[in-house]
């Protein structure tokens, strides 16, 4: 590689604050800018409960998953109002409040971001959904303070697809991003891998052994749990991912007799081949514009990540002075690539441009695999052993340790960060 390893740091640096002294709610952004690791300070204060005898229960319970979606975001040092010997000598710059009605089955959520001291109101937002619904409403609301304090919404509503592994089969879940509401959308006894999110958060597309037949392409909606066969040609039908205008995909398949990558239609027609060397090409990803793929190929002699354009052309090495690198993302902020390098402790998870200067470790310790960005570029979930057993983490970049996404105790490999999902609308 070109530089030295380094860890990454994820820049939060204050500029002035434009508060508008106005009853209306106050325009406040935070930029974010590289070379700091100052995080805002934000305390969470208990939502008034009203209406039936649930409000109390689960208003605590709303509570925690809004402090906790704030921490988990790269952007807060959380501060919770119901326990302050955990957050002890943290001075607030913003806090948050509202009020949690239950009526029937019903809940209504009117939440309020401050800045202080001057606690002028900074955002005030009113939701209402099903009870049963409650954790996407503070979801919400938790992505909402991000967008107003930084212009970009945060990650809190979104999905992550994965694979677990149950003796020998492998099957495909989601869960959403805080790892609650893991359910299961394949139970076919067989071998699933490598899930990928269309443009639009509304497909999955994953290869599969179902049925007994040899790796295939499959989509399915996770709402109805259908796979339908995408690519089933003869040999791999493998890594499938697709294109951010989400008119096609690429993948690898071997109907030629060897590994190649091949850019096919949405529907998994009109197969156009875009490489062609006797090495294996496999594990593409886009660029966020759609003009160029970044894919592993072993034509050095190993694996490495090389680059070229979405038509085939311009192929170039990425990266050097390693013996093994795989799987790389694209940040969807376009100005990083992931990717996975072998070490003398394991594998490790590495960034760089896309010219392929500026690499930094930003995982290390155990077998660290599958890297894949959050929405915003500002997290990375992965798989690794770390602990003794695979499981999904999530690195903020930032140098702090990871941390891991609970999965229920099961053998979690392979994730898949969805992008943003319609979230809910405010009233």
């Amino acid at each position: 590689m070109r530089s030295r390893p380094a860890p990454a740091l994820l820049a939060l640096a204050l500029l002035t604050l434009a508060v508008l002294a106005s009853a209306q709610p106050s325009e406040v952004r935070i930029d974010l800018q590289s070379g700091a690791a100052e995080r805002l300070r934000i305390r969470c204060e208990s939502f008034t409960a009203a209406g039936d005898r649930t409000a109390r229960v689960t208003s605590v319970e709303a509570d925690e998953v809004l402090a906790a979606d704030l921490a988990h975001s790269p952007v807060f040092r959380v501060q919770r109002a119901w326990n302050e010997r955990a957050s002890a000598g943290l001075v607030p710059q913003f806090v948050t409040s509202g009020r949690w009605q239950v009526t029937g089955a019903t809940v209504r959520l009117t939440g309020e971001l401050r800045e202080l001291p001057g606690k002028q109101v900074v955002l005030t937002r009113t939701y209402r959904g099903a009870l049963t619904d409650w954790r996407r409403l503070v979801h919400q609301f938790a992505d909402d303070i991000v967008l107003q304090l930084t212009g970009e919404s945060g990650v809190a509503s979104s999905r992550i697809a994965y694979i677990v592994k149950q003796g020998r089969d492998k099957e495909l879940w989601v869960m959403d991003a805080d790892g609650h509401a893991a359910r299961a959308l394949t139970s076919d006894r067989s071998l699933a891998q490598s899930p990928s999110w269309a443009p639009d958060g509304s497909l999955l597309l994953f290869t599969s052994y179902r049925g007994g037949a040899g790796p295939q392409l499959w989509v399915m909606s996770p709402s109805d749990r259908r796979p339908f066969l995408v690519s089933g040609r003869p040999g791999l039908n493998t890594t499938g991912r697709y294109a951010p205008d989400g008119q096609s995909l690429v993948c690898t398949l071997s109907q030629d007799g060897n590994a190649e990558l091949y850019r096919l239609d949405a529907r998994g027609g009109s197969p156009r081949r875009l490489t062609n060397h006797r090495a294996i090409d496999t594990s593409p990803c886009w660029s966020p514009t759609g003009r160029e793929l970044a894919f592993t190929s072993d034509r050095s002699g190993t694996p490495q990540v090389y680059l070229m354009d979405s038509e085939g052309g311009n192929v170039r090495r990425l990266t050097y002075d390693v013996t093994y690198t795989d799987s790389p993302d694209w940040s969807p902020r376009g100005d990083r690539i992931v990717f996975v390098t072998r070490t003398d402790s394991g594998f490790d998870l590495y960034t760089c441009r896309p010219d392929g200067t500026g690499a930094q470790r930003v995982v290390a310790s155990g077998r660290n695999e599958n890297p894949r960005w959050s929405p915003d570029g500002r997290q990375v979930v992965f798989t690794s052993d770390r602990d003794g057993q695979e499981g999904l983490w999530i690195t903020d970049l930032d140098g702090s340790p990871p941390r891991k996404l609970d999965t229920g105790g099961r053998r979690a490999l392979s994730p898949a960060w969805s992008p943003r999902l319609p979230g809910v609308a405010a009233e």
